[in-house]
């Protein structure tokens, strides 16, 4: 595998720190990141295309299957 230096300052490499997993690399936090971000950048694509017409029932049943998923 390949590796590359990145160069950047002190401040932003403590912020980056201070938000990473303890034992996360720092190519998994990255990694973490950029996916996160296509995830956010493909929901906003599609934002408009569905049409909810009982938006409470819609919000209700998304916070029961969190819950389930949680325990």
């Amino acid at each position: 595998m390949t590796t590359k230096t990145i160069t950047i300052r002190e401040d932003v490499y403590r912020m980056l720190l201070s938000i990473k997993g303890t034992k996360e690399s720092f190519s998994n936090f990255f990694e973490r990141m950029v996916i996160s971000r296509r995830n956010l950048d493909k929901l906003k694509e599609l934002r408009g295309f569905v049409e909810v017409k009982d938006k409470d029932a819609l919000l209700k049943e998304l916070s029961e299957k969190r819950e389930e998923i949680r325990y």
